[in-house]
């Protein structure tokens, strides 16, 4: 779940690969993808949308990619999958089949990634509710 910048618009991904985007705080459903291009998020972590097309590989099913974080410059994504694969890109990636610029294993399957609010903490891994991975040198 993600705000946008100025807290009017809320993005949410389904259980059926949807991304759904919202008004705050009357939670209409926002289906003018004109207007959806020109929102600005405060975050993203979303798997889904135009701007991460290109985290998918070519044999990728729609469960594979578990989890995403944009960095707080708004230049990278990081993403976990099934696979134990961390993979870093540039932010937005849209087009399809992208080189990841930082793949790394790191357990059998990642669930959730996230970084510092302030940039001072390293990037974390979780799988099954443990911390499994830290990186201190992707300074996102």
């Amino acid at each position: 779940m993600d705000f946008s910048a100025d807290s009017s618009y809320l993005q949410v991904s389904t259980g059926s690969y949807k991304r759904q985007v919202y008004e705050v705080p009357s939670g209409k459903q926002l289906v003018d993808q004109a207007v959806i291009d020109r929102i600005t998020w405060a975050t993203w972590t979303s798997v889904l949308g135009d701007e991460v097309i290109g985290i998918w590989s070519r044999h990728a099913e729609k469960a594979d990619v578990n989890c995403a974080c944009v960095s707080h410059s708004g230049i990278n994504l990081v993403t976990g999958d099934d696979f134990g694969m961390v993979k870093l890109f540039d932010f937005p990636c849209p087009e399809k089949f992208v080189s990841t610029l930082f793949p790394v294993t790191v357990t059998k399957s990642t669930f959730n990634i996230t970084k510092s609010t302030f940039n001072i903490m390293p990037l974390c891994c979780f799988s099954g509710g443990s911390v499994i991975k830290i990186f201190p040198s992707l300074n996102l």
